[in-house]
Order: C-alpha cells, then sequence, then structure tokens
C-alpha cells in the first residue's frame, strides 16, 4: 500500500486550496447563454467577460496554483469567440475558435483554432502556470532565486548552525521560491481522402524558477559528516516535443504509424555554493542532465469477424544522455582516482508490444484476452567510480547501476449478462518481472566485483490478480455494485547481490587487495545496504485483499442518494520493512430539489490509511551507553517498530436557486470544512535505559514517544450571483473566503536556535492563513 510522505501529506491538504483556488480563477466559468446543442451548432455560444477581483491579504498557499499570492485587484478575464461560414445560415464548411482563460492571472492560457470540415485543421495555444512555493524562505545566501550561483561574502564559518552570531543572523533575508512554465504548442491535421490523415502535434516547455533543495557539504577543516543548507535548485530547462503520425482507416481495419520526440535541455550544468562551516570553499550540486529521446509507435485494429475483433500495438525507444559530469576537484579531492569517463554516456532501448482479442461469444458473453510485453535494456556502461564521501573520507568504489527488466502481463476477462437487471465480470491477471543490469561493474575503474556480480537484491516478481464485479438493477432508480480483487505478489531474493550502496551491517564492508594494487578496493556494498529479510514495500511479497461496493438510488423525482465504500488490506511477506497496511474510504453524496429552480446538493467522505513497519537497528554499539553520551545503546539484532496513520475527512453543501426577480437572478453558495491528520509512533523493541538512568522517552532523546500531530483544517465559504441585465449581457458578483490551519512539527526543527546542529536555518513556517476575496464580472453573450 502506497503511503504518503509528510511533504505529500501537506499536499493533499493543499489539493483543496488547489482546487478551491480554480474556483475563483477567476470566474473561470462564467454564465453562457445556454443555448441547446442544436442551436449552437447553429449559433455559437460566443462570450467575452472582463471583471476585477480583489485579495485581503498575502499568501503563497492561498494562491499556490491560481496566482492569487498578493493583496490588491487582479483582471478577470475571459472569452470564447467562434465563427465561419459553416455556422448560422452559412452553407460552408469552415470554423474558427478563439479561447482565451484567466487572462488576468499567472494561471492564464490562448488557444485559437481554424478548420476546414473533412479537411484541414491548424492550432497553436499558449498556456502558463506559476507553483508558488514559499514566500517565508530565509537565507544567508546571496544569489538570484533561478540562478545557479549562491555564495557567503562576509557570513564567516560557523561550528553549530544553533549557535550563530548575531552577525551572521543578521544576514538571513526573505527569498520568495516559486517555479513557472510557459507552454506554446501548435498542432495540425490534414485529411488526404477518406482513407488516410497525417497530424502534426509540436510543443515548445519553458520552465523558469526554482525548488528548494537540500545541498549537501563538507565541514572540510578536519571535521566529518555533512553541513547541509537548504537552497533554491533553480529549475531553467526547456523541452520541445514532437508527434507525428499516419492514420489510415479500413472497412474493418485501422493502422497508425506514429513518431515522438522529446528533446530536454538543461540550460545549466551545476550550481556553485559556498559551505558554510570550514573554509567557506565553493563546491558544486549537480543539476538534471539534458537528454533525448525518440519513439516509433505502431497500432492498429481488425474486425476478423463482426463479432470478434483484434487491436495491439508495437514500439521502440531510444533515450540517450550524454551531459559531462558536474563534481568538484577539492581538498579533499572527492575523486581519489580520475574518474574513468567525462560523463554517463548513458543509453537506454525501450521495446513494447500489445496484443488484445475481444469475442462476443453470445448474445449475454463477451470474453477477451490480452498480453503486454516490456522491455528496458539499459546499455549504458558500468564503471567502476573511485571517490570520498561528502565528508572528505569514507573512501569507496562503486559502480554505476544501469537498471534493465523485462515485464509480461497478461490478462484474462469475461463479462456475463446473467439477466436483464445483472451483470457479472471476472478477470484474471499475471504479471511477471524481472530485473537485471547489463555488464555490471565491468567498464572502466578498477572491478572489485566478480563477472556475473548481481546488482538488484530482488531479480525477479510475480504477481496474480483475480477479481469479480457484481452489477444489480434492484429496482426502478436503484443500482448496486460490488467487487473483491485478490492479489499475491511474490519477490525472489538475492541476498549475495552486490548493489551500490553501502554494507549489510551500515558499516564499511571492504573487498579484498586487488592484484597490483597495494590498498583494499574499498566498500562494495552488499545486499543493497539492506538487512536480511527487509525488502522496500514495492518489491517486497505481498498479499492483498480489495473490497468496493456501492449504490445508487434515485429515491425520488426530487432526491437522489449515493453511497460508496472501499476496503484495502496488505500483508507483506518480509521480516524487516513494511508488515501490514491498511485503507478504506466511505463516500456519501445527496441531491435534493426542494424548489423547481432550486437544488441543495451535500456530500461527506472520510479515509484512513495505516501502516505498520519493523525494522533493525543499522549499527549496534555498546550497551548500555556511557554516562552522558547523546544515544542509547543498541545490542546486536535490535528492533524498532513503527506505525503511520492518515485520517481524511472533508463534509460540504452547496445550494443554488434561480428565477429571483422575474426570472434574472440566479444565486448559487456553498461551503466545506475539510480535516487532515498524521499521526507516528515508535517503538524501541529492546532496553531504553543508559548508563544514567534515561529512557527512549526522555526528552533527551524524545525518540520512542509518538510525535506531535500533522493536521490541517480548511474551511470555506463561496456565494455569487448571476444577473441578467439585458438578453445579452449579465453581471456576475461574488464573495469567497478561505481559513487554513496548518500545524506540522517539521517546522520547528527549520526555525533559529532549533535546527540540527548542521543545518542552517530557513525559518519557514506552516503555510495557515485567512483571505477574502470578493469578484464581480460583465459577461457579453452574443
Amino acid at each position: 500500500m502506497a503511503m504518503k510522505t509528510r511533504n505529500e501529506k501537506v499536499k493533499a491538504s493543499a489539493i483543496a486550496l488547489a482546487v478551491q483556488g480554480v474556483l475563483i480563477a477567476m470566474a473561470a466559468v462564467p454564465a453562457r447563454a445556454q443555448d441547446t446543442q442544436l442551436g449552437s451548432l447553429r449559433a455559437p455560444p460566443n462570450f467575452v467577460e472582463l471583471g476585477v477581483a480583489t485579495v485581503s491579504k498575502d499568501s503563497y498557499k492561498f494562491g499556490e496554483y491560481t496566482g492569487l499570492v498578493r493583496s490588491g485587484a487582479y483582471l478577470i478575464g475571459n472569452f470564447d469567440v467562434r465563427g465561419g461560414d459553416a455556422y448560422a445560415d452559412g452553407n460552408g464548411t469552415r470554423r474558427w475558435q478563439l479561447i482565451g482563460t484567466d487572462l488576468g492571472l499567472t494561471s492564464r492560457s490562448l488557444a485559437a483554432t481554424v478548420g476546414d470540415q473533412g479537411r484541414w485543421t491548424i492550432g497553436v495555444g499558449f498556456d502558463q502556470l506559476t507553483h508558488y512555493t514559499s514566500d517565508s524562505y530565509q537565507t544567508p545566501y546571496t544569489g538570484s532565486m533561478g540562478g545557479n550561483s549562491f555564495t557567503l561574502p562576509s557570513f564567516g564559518t560557523a561550528a553549530n548552525a544553533r549557535t550563530l552570531s548575531a552577525a551572521q543572523l543578521g544576514q538571513f533575508q526573505t527569498m520568495k521560491i516559486s517555479n513557472e512554465r510557459e507552454n506554446t504548442s501548435a498542432s495540425g491535421t490534414l485529411i488526404i481522402d477518406p482513407r488516410w490523415s497525417v497530424k502534426l502535434e509540436a510543443n515548445h516547455l519553458e520552465q523558469s524558477g526554482a525548488k528548494l533543495m537540500a545541498f549537501g557539504a563538507a565541514a572540510i577543516s578536519g571535521a566529518t559528516g555533512e553541513r547541509p543548507a537548504i537552497l533554491p535548485m533553480p529549475t531553467n530547462y526547456t523541452t520541445d516535443t514532437v508527434n507525428l503520425a499516419l492514420n489510415w482507416l479500413g472497412s474493418r481495419s485501422n493502422a497508425t504509424l506514429s513518431y515522438f520526440g522529446s528533446y530536454f535541455q538543461d540550460n545549466y550544468n551545476g550550481v556553485r555554493f559556498t559551505t558554510w562551516a570550514g573554509a567557506n570553499v565553493n563546491e558544486t550540486m549537480g543539476t538534471p542532465p539534458s537528454s533525448q529521446f525518440h519513439q516509433l509507435n505502431f497500432t492498429g485494429g481488425y474486425a476478423l469477424s463482426a463479432r470478434t475483433k483484434l487491436a495491439g500495438g508495437l514500439s521502440y525507444g531510444y533515450n540517450r544522455q550524454d551531459m559531462v559530469y558536474a563534481y568538484d576537484n577539492i581538498v579533499p579531492t572527492v575523486m581519489v582516482t580520475p574518474a574513468p569517463t567525462t560523463s554517463l554516456d548513458g543509453v537506454v532501448k525501450t521495446s513494447h508490444a500489445d496484443l488484445k482479442i475481444t469475442d462476443q461469444t453470445t448474445r449475454n458473453l463477451i470474453l477477451s484476452g490480452g498480453f503486454k510485453y516490456d522491455y528496458r535494456d539499459n546499455q549504458t556502461a558500468s564503471n567502476i567510480y573511485n571517490y570520498n564521501a561528502i565528508s572528505g573520507g569514507n573512501t569507496a568504489n562503486y559502480p554505476n547501476a544501469p537498471l534493465s527488466y523485462k515485464k509480461e502481463q497478461a490478462e484474462l476477462a469475461g463479462d456475463y449478462r446473467l439477466s436483464t437487471s445483472q451483470k457479472l465480470r471476472l478477470a484474471y491477471n499475471h504479471d511477471d518481472t524481472h530485473r537485471f543490469c547489463n555488464q555490471y561493474a565491468s567498464g572502466g575503474g578498477t572491478p572489485p566485483y566478480a563477472p556475473g556480480t548481481n546488482c538488484v537484491t530482488v531479480p525477479r516478481t510475480k504477481e496474480d490478480k483475480l477479481g469479480v464485479l457484481y452489477r444489480l438493477r434492484a429496482a426502478d432508480g436503484l443500482n448496486l455494485n460490488a467487487s473483491y480483487s485478490f492479489s499475491n505478489r511474490r519477490s525472489d531474493r538475492d541476498l549475495t547481490a552486490r548493489a551500490p550502496m553501502i554494507g549489510l551491517d551500515g558499516n564499511a564492508v571492504v573487498a579484498p587487495a586487488l592484484p597490483g594494487v597495494g590498498t583494499p578496493a574499498g566498500i562494495t556494498g552488499i545486499n543493497g545496504g539492506e538487512f536480511r529479510g527487509f525488502n522496500p514495500f514495492f518489491e517486497a511479497s505481498r498479499k492483498q485483499n480489495m473490497l468496493k461496493a456501492g449504490a445508487n438510488w434515485e429515491a425520488a423525482d426530487r432526491l437522489s442518494l449515493g453511497l460508496n465504500g472501499r476496503l484495502t488490506v496488505d500483508n507483506y511477506g518480509t521480516d524487516f520493512g513494511m508488515q501490514r497496511g491498511k485503507s478504506w474510504s466511505l463516500n456519501a453524496d445527496g441531491t435534493y430539489r426542494y424548489h423547481e429552480n432550486g437544488t441543495i446538493t451535500a456530500y461527506w467522505t472520510q479515509q484512513e490509511r495505516i501502516r505498520d513497519l519493523t525494522n533493525q537497528q543499522r549499527s549496534p554499539t555498546t550497551t548500555p551507553t556511557a554516562p552522558g553520551a547523546t544515544t542509547i545503546g543498541v545490542p546486536s539484532g535490535a528492533t524498532w517498530s513503527n506505525a503511520m496513520k492518515d485520517s481524511d475527512s472533508t463534509i460540504g453543501v452547496g445550494v443554488k436557486h434561480g428565477g429571483f426577480m422575474g426570472g434574472r437572478l440566479d444565486l448559487l453558495g456553498d461551503a466545506l470544512y475539510s480535516y487532515t491528520r498524521t499521526e507516528y509512533s515508535t517503538v524501541l523493541n529492546y532496553s531504553t535505559t543508559d548508563a544514567s538512568g534515561r529512557t527512549c522517552a526522555d526528552p533527551f532523546f524524545l525518540t520512542c514517544v509518538p510525535t506531535p500531530l500533522i493536521t490541517n483544517k480548511l474551511f470555506q465559504f463561496k456565494i455569487s450571483g448571476l444577473y441578467q441585465v439585458t438578453k445579452q449581457s449579465t453581471f456576475k458578483l461574488g464573495y469567497l473566503y478561505q481559513h487554513l490551519t496548518s500545524d506540522d512539527f517539521i517546522y520547528n526543527g527549520m526555525q533559529t536556535g532549533f535546527t540540527p546542529t548542521a543545518v542552517l536555518p530557513t525559518n519557514q513556517r506552516a503555510p495557515s492563513y485567512s483571505v477574502n476575496v470578493v469578484y464581480a464580472s460583465l459577461i457579453y453573450n452574443f
């Protein structure tokens, strides 16, 4: 069961913010003329909307995706204009359309299309989106957000981030963090004849700004360990994609031959930054390497008979990355011996094939079967790199691990109509995945590994899944459904695998001296740095049971109700790592039409996720620990357990009533409340008392007590009115209030004086706010 990280949790609570922000973005769903579909074909529903919105308070979180991040006024601008001799009383076949959305915001978009029906179409588009990340981040570094150079011209050095001097603290300044994408597209379709057509799509994406990231640096002046600083990692990228397709359509078949190309360019090769502890030297952090991807695709379908159809596809891809390495030759030198290559020279080839057959066996029975094959062939050379850790010590000889895999998937399914009111579906899936590295540790450098050494701890995974779905129309207006699935994933283990990580017990595993080499080859990594019996949950053996059920009931002409639920239970087959997981959700909603022009809708959602794990301590030490020490002794083989629980609750109600003031005024309103929380608790499964009598629950350690709750509470109220001034003009007035209370203890460790001793503070705050928005616009339909 996939669980959320802390950052994902904060983002999950912010999903409502993004969605609700879009509700006012800004009135992006204007009140258009409610023409019938037939009428709109004869006379398109053109409209232009202009207005203004005012925001009461600055908040990057409130305007995270809409751009409403500062107090003040914003322009509301939307339009949709169509024309051509194919509309109204014209007898032609040409149409054109211009669309603009959110023109006053940083989530704006523009598009234009023109075409001759049955012959050709041409379209161009532009869209922009800015993600506002933080307005409370502080740093003593000088440099521009989005740049690739950060320095500390007069900061000096510091041995402890908690004891910075007044002069050093005075150099901290607020830097607002955001990243932006600008996307330009063009497309065209040419219909050569009833059988043949060509389609071309091209896209140019520019990304700028930055995202916060930890930059690890050495202490340099004799000390060991990292001295991280949180800095803006620039997102200075361009990506060009092209998709060219040739389509063919026959009486019983169809086929498409296409090419897809993606060209990613990182305009930087690294970020230069000054270390804040030690000698204040400049170091380099690498940025994502530029790359190219090319893919040929073929898809098609053929009707073998009136009841039997065949569909499938083939594809072949080629991915290349050849950027020069970005690293430092400082003292102590990062590379102990020169790198065997100046770049990765990465090459990955991908192949895919799929085939599916569907047969209407009888009037009540449909059978289908399918097969998929995927092969990721990583042909990148595997070289040995002899380097030091960031601390300047702990010399290692590690190869890069070019992971490849082959995956086969098979599916059999049957849909059977038991009666006019009952349907049943049975499905079986089988997945088989092989993982391996080509020519592992056989390239440049001094190979400490024997030929044929395996690079992955889970070389093969098999999974079988069986599912059944039952649908019942129990009565007029009452539909029920229920499904159950069981999957069994079995993972092979290779306890002798040597992945490029630290050793089995968390300590250095030194390879024997090589012929002609006077010193040991260095750390070689046994079992991927994992403990015997441990597997990551996404590779571990697992049995999963999943149950879903739902009901939809049209209780009366004016009332409809819905109820749906899901339960998933996972049990993992590992001694250490994830042990079990469970998630469930329940959703209820109802709509009641209390008046000819009025409806009320209410909904409630509750979901919960739980996971439990048990791990072994990484490095055993002598126990008990000596008095005054900063750790508790860990006996050999000691384990610890951890439980995490996520809970989400949302309740809301919406009302719509029209027909006021002689049918000219419609009112809409809604309110919602959302509450999310995460709980962590850890238990040490061994003696937790040191020689001074302190336990792991003592504030000195605080390692085996539940951490404070992570909570997010969101309340929203929104009301708007649409007044039809004339047949063509509508005035819109609205009000929105949002209040978010966020509490996450991780922000405590970002404050000055409370960070870990080796991490600079950023003074970021939990994103709580209260914001009022008033907006008004005039919509002209023509």
